[in-house]
């Protein structure tokens, strides 16, 4: 559905069977399947779709350089990959330097890097855009060992919204991200 900012109107949109998560960026909405991405314009028109191989991809985003980084699920532990348009594997990051557990959700910046719910070790990871570890932004003690399942990164801001919780309790923190240089 597509809703007005003030809520007055609302419009059928898309009908999409098989979506798992969905983001945004810049006027595009990628929609994450299982096996595939399809990225779509803002008046709904397809515009990209992406098979992805191998691991089942569980969230996806568009990165500012025109690829995507996708949050897989392996029987083991979580992977990050960054994917061209074809769907091919151009890096990733399996948590080899800091171990990582099964990463539902991913933010990205305009700079690219990568922000990761690591829901196995309570805690939010920042990657670079190169997919390598940069800091441990937010950790269990400030998500009160809540298992961290949602994110959206405010650049304007420098602000990180993340939801944590239970299938039955949920809870929603702001923490302050960003770093001057």
């Amino acid at each position: 559905m597509r809703v007005t900012s003030d809520g007055d109107w609302t419009k059928r949109w898309l009908s999409l069977t098989a979506a798992h998560t969905l983001s945004v960026r810049s006027g595009r909405l990628l929609v994450t399947c299982f096996s595939h991405l399809t990225q779509f314009d803002a008046d709904g028109n397809e515009l990209l779709r992406v098979r992805l191989d191998g691991v089942m991809a569980m969230h996806a985003v568009e990165s500012p350089s025109g690829t995507f980084i996708v949050s897989r699920y392996s029987p083991v532990r979580g992977l990050i990959t960054e994917v061209n348009p074809d769907g091919e594997v151009l890096r990733q990051f399996s948590g080899s330097l800091l171990p990582l557990g099964l990463p539902p959700h991913i933010a990205v910046d305009s700079r690219g890097d990568v922000f990761l719910a690591d829901k196995d070790h309570c805690r939010i990871l920042q990657l670079d855009a190169r997919l390598m570890p940069r800091r441990v932004v937010v950790n269990k003690h400030q998500l009160n060992c809540k298992e961290p399942k949602r994110l959206c990164y405010d650049e304007r801001s420098g602000q990180l919204l993340v939801v944590s919780g239970s299938n039955t309790f949920s809870s929603i923190a702001v923490f302050d991200v960003l770093r001057r240089h």
